[in-house]
């Protein structure tokens, strides 16, 4: 089973059952929100503000 963490937002996925008041069983429905870019990120990608990982390095 799958847990998340309410405070960190980690999710760990363990046979055994996880206890704490920062942890709630994690259903995979959050993850599929998560995947679409932020309206941030596809201005910022618009306006060619997004790094080129190709030439990381090259300094």
């Amino acid at each position: 089973m799958k847990y998340k963490n309410t405070k960190t937002g980690a999710i760990i996925e363990t046979s055994t059952k996880v206890s704490g008041e920062n942890w709630e069983p994690f259903t995979g429905k959050e993850s599929e929100e998560k995947k679409t870019p932020s309206k941030k990120q596809q201005a910022n990608k618009a306006e060619g503000d997004s790094k080129d990982d190709a030439q990381e390095g090259t300094e």
